[in-house]
C-alpha cells in the first residue's frame, strides 16, 4: 500500500510535528493567559468578570476552543502514530491509499475524500 516515499513520510513527520508543537503552544497559551504560570487562566480569569451571563459566555467559548485544539492535537498524535506504525497515509475506512494532495491539504487525514464524505453524510447519532 505505500505510495508515499521515504522523503514524503520524513516531510509529513515534520510538518505534523511542527503543527502538534503549535496546538501545544496554543493550549498552554490559552490556559496560562494570566501570564502567571502557576495559575490556570480558565479557573481564574472569571474573578473579574461582573455578570454571571457573561461569565457563563466566556467560559463557554474557552472551553469549546480548548476542546477543538485538544482534538487537533489528538488527531496530530493519530497520525503520527501511524507513520511510526508504517501505516501514514492508508485510510482508516477502507484501506486504500489516501490521494497525495488530500495529505498535502489535510496531513492528519484519516480518510480518503470518499470514505469522509460518506462519514459526514451519516451526520451525528440521533440520541434515543
Amino acid at each position: 500500500m505505500q505510495h508515499l516515499t521515504d522523503d514524503d513520510i520524513k516531510q509529513f513527520d515534520a510538518q505534523l510535528r511542527g503543527q502538534r508543537e503549535a496546538v501545544l503552544a496554543a493550549i498552554r497559551q490559552r490556559l496560562h493567559q494570566g501570564g502567571d504560570p502557576d495559575q490556570l487562566a480558565l479557573a481564574n480569569h472569571f474573578a473579574d468578570v461582573r455578570e454571571q451571563a457573561e461569565a457563563d459566555l466566556l467560559g463557554d467559548t474557552d472551553i469549546g476552543q480548548l476542546q477543538l485544539e485538544l482534538a487537533d492535537l489528538e488527531a496530530l498524535d493519530y497520525a503520527l502514530g501511524r507513520i511510526a506504525g508504517d501505516a501514514y497515509g492508508g485510510c482508516a475506512g477502507c484501506g486504500e491509499p489516501i490521494a497525495l494532495p488530500r495529505l498535502r491539504a489535510q496531513p492528519a487525514a484519516r480518510m480518503c475524500l470518499a470514505c469522509q464524505e460518506a462519514l459526514e453524510k451519516q451526520g451525528p447519532p440521533v440520541p434515543h
